[in-house]
Order: structure tokens, then sequence, then C-alpha cells
């Protein structure tokens, strides 16, 4: 049985809501100018980035909407809040959220996450919702789409605070 954000919020509503967490693209390699020497070296040089679970840092802002579809049936959702990435793979938030034009206000949810160095990781929260996350290299940014089926959920986050 597939699960999306907004069946498994209607399905946990007194317990434990989930907030989107997570992202679609933002990294790659950032160009440093320089100047040509005598050898011949190209004035431009790529530096490539590099991201770890340290990337992510910090507490996040996020806003998204989207749809779970279900028996040829799609309901709309809207959901907003802030997590907070612990830079070891562990997160945690609150969120509000309208699954259908209900609104549940105050969910806490906790998960985990992960960063390989090409900066591409997974987010999984309550063990329930799986996400695709594509942070900038600087932590300071990320786009996530939920890879659950039955789901349509993408969005971008940004960091508020360091710590």
């Amino acid at each position: 049985m597939s699960r999306s954000y907004f069946s498994w919020i209607g399905a946990h509503r007194r317990s434990l809501a989930v907030a989107s967490a997570c992202v679609l693209g933002a990294a790659g390699t950032l160009a440093l100018t320089g100047s040509a020497g005598a050898s011949g070296a190209p004035a431009h040089a790529a530096v490539q980035q590099s991201c770890s679970t340290a990337t992510l840092t910090g507490t996040y802002l996020f806003a998204g909407n989207g749809w779970t579809v279900s028996g040829g049936q799609a309901t709309p959702g809207a959901f907003a809040g802030t997590e907070h990435f612990d830079g070891n793979g562990a997160v945690r938030g609150t969120n509000t959220f309208s699954a259908n034009g209900t609104v549940t206000r105050g969910s806490h949810f906790t998960g985990t996450y992960t960063l390989a160095p090409d900066c591409t990781g997974t987010l999984t929260i309550a063990g329930a919702l799986h996400f695709d996350i594509y942070p900038a290299a600087s932590g300071d940014s990320f786009v996530y789409i939920q890879t659950d089926p039955g789901s349509v959920s993408a969005t971008t986050e940004h960091r508020a605070t360091r710590t």
C-alpha cells in the first residue's frame, strides 16, 4: 500500500504529522576566476564542492503544496513549518498542514537524512515518508521531491539559523 504525505497525515493526525522536508537541486560546481599563467593554464578553474550530513545544520523554513493520488482521485494539500537538522543525520520539526481543506496545526515529527559527497541524499520522516534531497554545497538551501508512490510534492527549504 503506497502512502503519500497527505494520506499519511490523515491516518496519523492525532499522533505524528510530517513536514515535507527537503528538495530539487542547487549543488554543482563553482567557477573561480583566475589569471592565465605563462604555462597557458585556463583562466577559469572549476572547484568541486562536497557534501556530508554536516552540510545540513541548523533550522530551515519550508512551505509547499502537492497532491495525493489514489483510486483516480487527486486530493490537494499544503504545508509549512520549520525543521532542525543536527549535522549528524537526524531531523526534527513542526508544521501546519491542510489536507483537502482540513487544517492541522503544530504537528511535530522526527526523521533521518543522508548526504553523499556529490550533494545528493535522502530524507525519511517518521519511517513512512521518503524524499530525494539536493542541497547547495553551502547548506544554505535544498530542494526535495517526495518519492512515495501516489505523492506529488516538491519544495525548497532555506536555512534560517546555523544552530
